[in-house]
């Protein structure tokens, strides 16, 4: 596992901007493996997909609370769920 700091865009559920935040995003071979963001940890649950907007390949990462969130693969974008 690689640990990364990234600043991706993070978009909102209502599809609205937030600008950017920092966060902490581990890697394994094929994409973001756990990420901490606002405060919480996000594991990837073994979904993936392509993000519509911007055809983006993405993943879906889970809080064992079950907030969940969906990253680009390289980390630079973010979209809440």
């Amino acid at each position: 596992m690689t640990l990364r700091i990234r600043q991706p865009q993070v978009t909102d559920t209502n599809g609205n901007a937030l600008g950017t935040r920092l966060i902490r995003v581990e890697f394994n071979d094929q994409g973001p493996a756990t990420v901490m963001y606002d405060g919480q940890r996000y594991d990837f649950t073994g979904k993936t997909g392509t993000h519509l907007k911007t055809g983006l390949p993405v993943r879906e990462m889970a809080t064992v609370r079950d907030a969940r969130l969906w990253i680009s693969l390289d980390g630079e974008h973010l979209w809440e769920d």
